[in-house]
Formats: structure tokens, C-alpha cells, sequence
């Protein structure tokens, strides 16, 4: 059985001068979006429906972009 949703978590800082500001999960016609806050946890569960990227956005060092996430 496939879950319908999945879990994101990063290991990066989360200080006030230091920190993920959103994490979106993409696929082919949607965007789902979880907005981060300094000093919170850089982790959010999104719905799968056809994601293919995920995009972290940190406030010091910019977007950065994972495809092929899925363990098979």
C-alpha cells in the first residue's frame, strides 16, 4: 500500500539570522507550500499526488532544489 503523504526534515540551523523560510513540494500541476519560522523545526508533511521536486528556500544561502527523493 502507498501512503499518501510523506515527511520532510532537514538538519540545517533554525536560528534567527540562519533558517529555511519555506519548503514547497511540487508536481506537474501544483504547488504545496509550508512556511518555516526561525527557532521551529525545518520539517513539514505534504500530500504525494504526483510530487517530483521538492524546493527548500534558506534566508542566507537561497533555493536549492531535491528531485528523486522517493526511496524505491
Amino acid at each position: 500500500m502507498m501512503r499518501s503523504k510523506f515527511y520532510v526534515h532537514m538538519d540545517h540551523d533554525m536560528s534567527k539570522q540562519h533558517y529555511i523560510s519555506f519548503i514547497a513540494a511540487v508536481s506537474s500541476d501544483r504547488v504545496q507550500m509550508v512556511k518555516l519560522y526561525p527557532e521551529g523545526n525545518a520539517e513539514a508533511r505534504f500530500k504525494r499526488n504526483g510530487v517530483k521536486k521538492l524546493y527548500f528556500y534558506c534566508n542566507r544561502d537561497g533555493l536549492f532544489c531535491a528531485e528523486n527523493f522517493f526511496r524505491r
